[in-house]
């Protein structure tokens, strides 16, 4: 027996099986700290690029139902507590109404100067949630909302006031979704804020210099049935660039983006 070769070889298979069970210790606390590594990574870049963005973003899954919702069908005996108004219905599924008394706002407009006029005055009026007011169109808009979450960019489910050029509040237009419900008891896992935030800025949405505003989650449409709709949740972000402001709205559980401009939010994603 050659005693060297012999001892060469259980060398040689000693080295390997060392470095065997070095990379595998190194591979699983490298996957054990995926997520903390990946979160430090793209905090170097962000503040590379002076990116300001919410630091406590949650990576905790959690799990979310689609809805479904149709649109309301108004009747004319949906109008008789319409006090103080000429309210109309146009093509089955809107009201307009014109008010016999403006309504003057104040310069410096707070949503809940409306609270009490949408309660008393309006149909389900506490059921939608403010969004937007656009002074150059005169437009104050709100989204109607499911479980306090926003419907987004949904024409089925908003009221827009219009303004006159003294600022008060002369007419409205109302849709609104009936009968929303959940499809079933099986919820899925929706994408988790800081990883929507990953996808933002991972497809080059966010300029240098922005600032991030925290994701809200709200729905919006997946499927447009002939008599329904299906909603899907999706996340919400707002970047600010300078003077300048982008809507993003991711699905939450698929990834992809519906994109409108803070110039479009009346307009509808689907």
């Amino acid at each position: 027996m050659d005693w060297s070769k012999t001892k060469t070889i259980f060398i040689v298979v000693f080295l390997i099986l060392n470095v065997f069970l070095v990379s595998t210790f190194i591979r699983k606390v490298s996957e054990s700290n995926l997520d903390t590594l990946g979160q430090w990574t793209i905090d170097e870049q962000l503040k590379s690029e002076n990116i300001k963005y919410p630091k406590d973003l949650s990576n905790e899954v959690v799990r979310e139902p689609y809805i479904e919702a149709v649109a309301k069908k108004f009747k004319s005996e949906d109008l008789k507590d319409l006090k103080n108004q000429d309210a109309r219905i146009m093509n089955e599924n809107t009201i307009n109404s014109v008010l016999k008394d403006p309504l003057p706002i104040s310069e410096k407009f707070k949503p809940e100067e409306l609270n009490e006029f949408m309660k008393v005055n309006m149909i389900d009026g506490d059921k939608y949630s403010y969004w937007d007011f656009d002074k150059e169109k005169g437009t104050i808009t709100y989204f109607q909302t499911y479980k306090d979450r926003k419907i987004y960019n949904n024409t089925n489910g908003m009221i827009v006031f219009q303004l006159n050029q003294n600022n008060e509040i002369v007419s409205y237009t109302q849709t609104m979704f009936d009968s929303i419900k959940e499809l079933s008891d099986e919820q899925k896992p929706i994408i988790t804020p800081f990883s929507a935030f990953s996808n933002l800025y991972n497809t080059q949405r966010i300029p240098a210099g922005s600032t991030v505003e925290r994701p809200v989650l709200g729905y919006s449409t997946f499927v447009p049935w002939e008599e329904s709709q299906v909603l899907a949740p999706t996340w919400h972000f707002v970047v600010k660039n300078g003077e300048e402001e982008e809507d993003y709205y991711q699905n939450a559980f698929e990834g992809q983006f519906l994109e409108t401009s803070t110039t479009d939010k009346d307009k509808p994603l689907e």
